[in-house]
């Protein structure tokens, strides 16, 4: 380890730190970071070894790395940790635009970091105003910056001369700040008075997406028209409200392109909006504002909110359309394989779990009792059942450890068997042996409750009462579907107790299995046509509000965990990256774990990822084109008696 060992200088502080290959940016514990060198809203997603996914927050720090860094001196965007075994990480971004190199801004020095000018609300820059740290003229070039990928921000912050990334575009941010910092600046920016009116002015004035409204505004005022909604000047703003409000109606102030995505954020992504969805987010945002498409900018906006995404309020994907497996007409050709349990407590034997083997031709299912599900149990568990039937062509199976360790990939190479594995995580391919688990565990919860403990005991009695019952889908009982006759079960004791018995007439052994074969031929063709149609009116149900999406690879998307979240644990993880395509319904994403970083994951387990910069919101018109005023709505057409 002494060969990623280094000792650079943080904030002039030497620093003990190691260098980590598989890490993509620089993580500093946070006692080593001043409070004023954090970026505020920016978060950076970190996926550690067991594919938890955590937000940390980000600083720039001075880095001073010596010969052993390639004598790199600088400014550096970090991530902030609380808990590390050392002070510092350092990453792969070492020789990239990571380095932050942007023009100095007067209240940059004061940090002991030339070049570099960090984001500061208003409310802090007040602060630090106080404390006599901040030059007065700072006041009016600081403003909060709105969530988005752009690299957009509000029209008072100063446009960079750099060209190096913008901090938006290199680290996305996707963290609010404090509802105080917004607060005291959303009444310093849309208060009135000062340079925030004039500016807001000014941008009704320009922006290319109110030329509609404008033109609107001119014809109201020159007689032209007779509209059911006012566009109007006031005190150099421009406003709309019906002509004839229901009490308790307001006028609407109308925004201009570049302070949409500002409010947007102040209504939906701090703790005071609550992340709440598109309609309640529209419905307070047009209470006092209004502006073209905004209905759909607030739709597409809430849509490509992260935490949303990830805790599933956004909703998940359509169903794939569903692929039945080709029908088999052979007995014992293929087979499904599962392991039940454990099943606690276990019995007197020591059995915790069931292997569980299903015909697919037949429906015809072996069970037995394991104490253990090692490799070399299974496999002998396996030869019991195939000595009795034969081997089969192919084996289906989950992935579980035991199905595929090299102990019984080398068993199923020996007998000629080829092995198929499930998609991670998506049983419905093995959903033949997966249900009659479920009926199984059923039946054995169906004993008294004395009998439980010896369910090892009495599972031939269970299979048999599966056995003996005709599927819906094959027509047939699988005692008839293999042994071509119906077997004498309880009821047909009882009957032949009670009936005077008849003397069956004499048959030759020849003979009867000359008429087995033609019976047990047309068996298995109408077993065969029945489970088809079965399969197509299953397909048909299924397929009503299936949409199969394609995904491409580079592309960004969310992945559903493989178990039920706890009550505030996110359901979908992300984003990841699309690799490549496997088959028709199944792709290889990137999770970015150390330990298997690349996994198959069936489309429904997928949704797409959704980008500020991906979706129509925040885009402007094209220059001297007009665009018409979409109808503004009435939310006060009741009576205050009625709201």
């Amino acid at each position: 380890m002494d060969k990623y060992k280094q000792l650079p200088l943080i904030n002039g502080v030497e620093v003990q730190a190691y260098r980590d290959t598989g890490a993509s940016v620089a993580m500093v514990i946070e006692k080593l970071v001043h409070p004023e060198q954090h970026l505020l809203g920016h978060q950076y997603q970190v996926t550690d070894a067991h594919n938890n996914t955590l937000s940390h927050p980000m600083a720039v720090v001075n880095l001073n790395l010596g010969g052993g860094g390639g004598g790199v001196t600088g400014p550096k965007k970090v991530v902030v940790a609380s808990d590390l075994p050392v002070d510092c990480l350092l990453g792969n971004d070492l020789e990239t635009s990571a380095w932050a190199e942007v023009e100095l801004e007067p209240h940059a020095a004061m940090l002991g970091i030339p070049g570099h000018m960090f984001a500061l609300t208003m409310a802090q820059a007040k602060k630090q105003k106080g404390q006599g740290n901040l030059d007065p003229g700072t006041m009016d070039q600081v403003l909060p910056k709105a969530r988005g990928s752009k690299g957009k921000s509000l029209p008072t912050i100063p446009p960079s001369t750099d060209d190096s990334p913008s901090e938006e575009e290199e680290f996305p941010p996707c963290a609010e700040p404090s509802p105080e910092e917004l607060a005291e600046d959303t009444a310093e920016l849309l208060g009135g008075g000062g340079a925030a009116r004039e500016e807001l002015s000014v941008a009704q004035q320009s922006c290319p997406t109110l030329e509609g409204l404008r033109q609107q505004a001119v014809k109201q005022q020159n007689g032209d028209v007779n509209d059911s909604h006012r566009v109007y000047w006031e005190d150099n703003l421009l406003y709309t409200e019906a002509r004839d409000p229901k009490p308790g109606a307001a006028r609407r102030l109308v925004i201009p392109l570049q302070y949409r995505e500002f409010l947007l954020t102040l209504e939906h992504d701090i703790p005071l909006a609550g992340h709440l969805g598109q309609i309640k987010t529209w419905e307070r945002l047009v209470l006092l504002f209004h502006w073209p498409r905004m209905s759909e900018d607030t739709k597409d906006f809430c849509k490509s909110c992260v935490t949303c995404q990830a805790s599933g309020k956004t909703g998940g994907t359509p169903k794939a359309p569903l692929i039945p497996l080709p029908v088999v007409g052979v007995p014992f050709e293929r087979v499904g394989v599962d392991i039940v349990g454990p099943l606690d407590p276990p019995t007197a034997s020591g059995n915790r779990f069931i292997l569980v083997v299903v015909d697919h031709a037949t429906g015809y299912p072996e069970a037995i009792p394991l104490r253990t599900t090692t490799a070399p149990a299974v496999a002998k568990a396996l030869l019991g059942i195939f000595s009795r039937v034969g081997f089969p062509k192919e084996v289906v199976s989950d992935r579980g450890r035991n199905c595929m360790s090299t102990y019984l990939k080398a068993m199923w190479k020996e007998c000629g068997v080829t092995y198929k594995f499930t998609t991670p995580y998506h049983p419905q391919t093995n959903g033949l042996v997966e249900r009659f688990n479920k009926t199984l565990k059923g039946m054995i919860m169906g004993l008294p409750e004395k009998l439980r403990r010896r369910w090892d005991v009495l599972l031939p009695c269970l299979l048999f009462a599966y056995r003996e019952v005709p599927q819906k889908g094959r027509g047939f009982n699988p005692f008839k579907l293999l042994c071509g006759h119906t077997v004498r079960g309880p009821l047909t004791l009882v009957k032949e107790g009670w009936e005077q018995p008849l003397k069956a007439p004499k048959q030759d052994i020849v003979d009867y299995v000359l008429g087995l074969r033609p019976r047990m031929a047309q068996y298995m063709k109408k077993a065969s046509k029945n489970l088809q149609a079965s399969q197509e009116l299953q397909k048909q149900w299924n397929d009503q509000k299936a949409v199969l999406i394609q995904y491409q690879p580079g592309q960004k998307v969310w992945v559903l965990g493989p178990v039920a979240p706890r009550a505030l644990q996110d359901k979908w993880s992300g984003p990841h990256l699309i690799v490549d395509k496997k088959g028709g319904v199944n792709y290889l994403v990137d999770l970015g774990t150390a330990r298997s970083p690349f996994r198959v994951i069936h489309v429904n387990r997928l949704k797409p990822y959704y980008d500020m910069a991906d979706l129509t919101l925040l885009m402007a018109t094209d220059e001297g084109k007009e665009e018409e005023s979409e109808p503004l709505p009435d939310l006060f057409s009741s009576t205050e008696e009625d709201a």
